[in-house]
C-alpha cells in the first residue's frame, strides 16, 4: 500500500500503472485532494487505507467514550429471496372484445363460445411476474409441473359450473422456453345430456416470438369435468395429528436428493416440512414458501399441491432400496 501524503494526488495514477506493467497488487492512497484539504478528506482517505489492509489507530478520530456507533451495511445482494414484482394483473377494457375478466394470477380471461363451450385464455413464462414457475425443472428444462394444469382444469369447472374433475390425462410436458413466453388454452366443451364436459389444455408459443410464423397449438392434457355438484359442508377432521403409530422419515436433503434424481425444485417448490409413515400409508405436512409468491386467486397454488406429491419420490427410494 503506497500512500501519497500531497495536497492533491499527482503520482497516483503513474504508480497505478506501474503495477500492472509489473504485474504486481498495489494500491495508492491519497491524503488531501484539490479543493477537498479538510479533516473529511483526510478521515476518508484513511478509511480507503484501512480497506486497503493497513492498520489505522482510530482512537483520535473515535474516543472511547462515548463509544463509536456501528452500523449494518446494506445486506448481500443475492440472498436466495424473491425479487419477482409482483404482477399487477392491469388488463385494458375486457367487455369490449367480448371477453370475460377471471379472476386468477394465469388464466386472465374467459369467453364463452356459440355452442356452449368454453375457453380460458392467459400466457405464461419462466421470468415476470409469474416467475416461480422456472423454479420447476425437469431433466435440466423448466417445466410447467402437472399440479398446474390440474388446478387449471379446476378453475375452468368452477367457470363452467361443474362439480370438479372426474379425469384428467396429461400428455405432452408443458416446457417453459428461454426467453419469451407460451399463450395457453383451456378449452371447455359444450354439456352433456349428464351435465358432464370434456376439457384441454393447450399452448404455443408467443407469436412475436417467431416473426410471420403461425405455430401450433399442442394438447397437453384432456379429460372429463365431473356434472355439477351438490354443495356439501366441510367435512371435520378429527383425532391426532400426526396418528399415533405413525412413524416419522428423515427429510433432511431430501431436495438435495431430488436433483441426482433429475427433479430440480427451486425455492418456490421446496414446501415439504415433514413425512410420517402409517402402515401403507404416507403422511406428510406441507407450506407454501414465501418464493412462490401470493396465493390470492388460485384455487390452490400449483406449488402447494406440487409439494404434496413430493413424499411419492420417498417412497419410490423405499421400494427401490
Amino acid at each position: 500500500v503506497f500512500i501519497e501524503a500531497s495536497t492533491h494526488p499527482v503520482l497516483t495514477l503513474g504508480l497505478q500503472e506501474t503495477f500492472e506493467e509489473a504485474e504486481v497488487t498495489a494500491v495508492t492512497v491519497p491524503t488531501l485532494r484539490r479543493d477537498h484539504g479538510g479533516q473529511a478528506q483526510l478521515l476518508h482517505s484513511l478509511a480507503e487505507a484501512f480497506t486497503a489492509g493497513v492498520d489505522v489507530d482510530w482512537r483520535a478520530a473515535f474516543p472511547a467514550d462515548p463509544p463509536p456507533r456501528t452500523v449494518d451495511l446494506p445486506t448481500y445482494a443475492f440472498q436466495r429471496q424473491r425479487y419477482w414484482a409482483t404482477a399487477t394483473g392491469g388488463v385494458g377494457d375486457m367487455g369490449a372484445a367480448g371477453l370475460q375478466r377471471v379472476e386468477h394470477p394465469l388464466l386472465r380471461a374467459a369467453v364463452g363460445l356459440a355452442d356452449g363451450g368454453l375457453v380460458l385464455t392467459g400466457r405464461v413464462s419462466a421470468t415476470g411476474g409469474e416467475g416461480w414457475l422456472g423454479d420447476h425443472v425437469v431433466a435440466g428444462a423448466p417445466l410447467v409441473p402437472g399440479a398446474a394444469l390440474v388446478e387449471w382444469a379446476l378453475r375452468a369447472a368452477d367457470e363452467a359450473g361443474c362439480g370438479g374433475i372426474e379425469e384428467l390425462a396429461l400428455q405432452v410436458p408443458l416446457v417453459l422456453p428461454p426467453s419469451g413466453g407460451l399463450r395457453v388454452q383451456i378449452v371447455v366443451g359444450e354439456s352433456a345430456e349428464d351435465g358432464r364436459r370434456d376439457v384441454r389444455v393447450y399452448s404455443r408459443p408467443d407469436r412475436d416470438a417467431e416473426p410471420g410464423a403461425d405455430p401450433d397449438w399442442v394438447t397437453h392434457a384432456e379429460g372429463v369435468l365431473g356434472p355439477p355438484a351438490a354443495p356439501s359442508g366441510a367435512e371435520e377432521l378429527g383425532g391426532v395429528w400426526p396418528p399415533e403409530g405413525a412413524k416419522p422419515m428423515d427429510v433432511e436433503g431430501f431436495y438435495e436428493h431430488a436433483v441426482a434424481a433429475g427433479y430440480g425444485y427451486g425455492p418456490s417448490f421446496q414446501g415439504l416440512r415433514a413425512v410420517w409413515r402409517d402402515g401403507v400409508d404416507l403422511l406428510a405436512e406441507v407450506a407454501l414458501p414465501e418464493a412462490a409468491g401470493d396465493a390470492e386467486g388460485f384455487g390452490i397454488h400449483p406449488a402447494l399441491l406440487d409439494a404434496a406429491l413430493h413424499p411419492m419420490l420417498l417412497a419410490a427410494d423405499l421400494e427401490s432400496a
